[in-house]
């Protein structure tokens, strides 16, 4: 009886086991909060101080947790005002754009392609099973 209650407790715990190891914790999480100490944060800091993110500065306060999602955001609004920016704030955005580029793409933020700038690449339709242009 004891075996059968100990042979029952350890596929029990297996089982459970399992479905965690599907979990990925660095993928990351757009909902995350962003470090505050990392160059993107200074640069959307910088970037936000000099009014081309469209954000207030409380996004940019220390006891406000930014998350990836809202820095997305961020980035691309400072990517249409980069005209508006310093030679120096343009460095910025522009590594910004390069760094987040997937998530711009990804969210339908690319401003490159709003502008008619950047080719955004092939996609696959998987609907019809061909290639689509954007």
């Amino acid at each position: 009886m004891m075996r059968k209650l100990l042979v029952a407790l350890a596929l029990c715990l297996m089982a459970g086991s399992s479905s965690a190891g599907a979990y990925n914790p660095y993928a990351p999480n757009p909902f995350d909060a962003v470090e505050k100490n990392t160059w993107e944060y200074a640069y959307i800091t910088d970037l936000t101080k000099a009014g081309l993110t469209g954000a207030g500065p409380e996004k940019t306060d220390p006891a406000y947790g930014l998350t990836r999602y809202e820095m997305v955001q961020m980035v691309a609004n400072a990517v249409r005002n980069r005209n508006r920016g310093t030679a120096e704030e343009r460095k910025k955005i522009d590594r910004l754009a390069k760094e987040f580029a997937d998530d711009l793409t990804y969210a339908g933020l690319n401003p490159a392609e709003e502008e008619g700038g950047e080719d955004a690449g092939v996609a696959f339709d998987w609907r019809n099973g061909t290639e689509k242009k954007y």
